[in-house]
This record gives structure tokens, sequence and C-alpha cells, in this order.
């Protein structure tokens, strides 16, 4: 179904089934929602194993993917050689859409910089950033 990977500047969420459908997303909301600080962090969705997704799953995928830049944090798609690619971008054409997992990791850590150089130069402060794991 999916499985949930924890590190420590980010989470991955890998849907290991073909279809992500109302379903699957229903369990993986509730799986988020219960876990203690899962939703707050950087968040990676691996979708590189879906061939098809359905609207209410978008509409989630979409929200979750929103909360994490309304929060401070970064977000980014996973699509690997999924058709879902075409169907991503024309959802949103924001999104941090990546054909790998170690792009995905790429992209956070660059954010994570951004975001260390931006609150440095407005506070004053040159501390080094922290290294993603």
């Amino acid at each position: 179904m999916f499985k949930i990977d924890t590190r420590e500047k980010y989470r991955t969420i890998r849907v290991e089934k073909d279809r992500f459908d109302a379903n699957l997303t229903a369990d993986i909301t509730n799986a988020l929602q219960n876990a203690d600080g899962l939703l707050e962090g950087n968040l990676i969705w691996d979708l590189s194993e879906v061939k098809q997704i359905d609207e209410d799953s978008l509409s989630i995928l979409e929200i979750i993917y929103e909360s994490c830049y309304a929060n401070g944090y970064s977000c980014c798609i996973v699509y690997g050689r999924s058709p879902l690619s075409k169907t991503l971008k024309n959802r949103n054409q924001h999104w941090n859409l990546v054909p790998t997992l170690s792009e995905a990791i790429d992209l956070i850590s660059l954010e994570e910089m951004e975001r260390f150089l931006q609150q440095s130069s407005e506070t004053g402060q040159h501390d080094e950033p922290e290294k993603l794991s």
C-alpha cells in the first residue's frame, strides 16, 4: 500500500500501488494525522510506481503540499517513470516534480539552504546550515 520513511530532515511517503485512489488517500491521511509530528517537516511523495490517480487524491495531495510550504517546509513529488508526470504538471505547474528520489532530496536541501540564507540575511546571522541526512 504505502510506506513512510522518516529521516532527520525529511519524510518520504512511498505509494506502492499502481492506483492512488480515495481509499489509499484516506489511509495515508489517517497515518499522517495519527503520527506525532508527521505533518511537520519536509515531505517527499514517491509516486514512481503509481500509474493512475483519482481527483480526490490529487486534491488531498495539493492540500498537504500547500500546507508544507505554508508552515515553512518543502515538498517534492517523485514521478519516476510513471505516466503521471503530465497529470501532475497539468494539476499544478508550481509543484516540485522530479524523476528520482535523489533529485527530490537535492531539491529539499536547496530549499533548506535558501530559507537559511534568507533568515540569515534578515537577522544578520551567519551560522552554517545543517546537512540533510
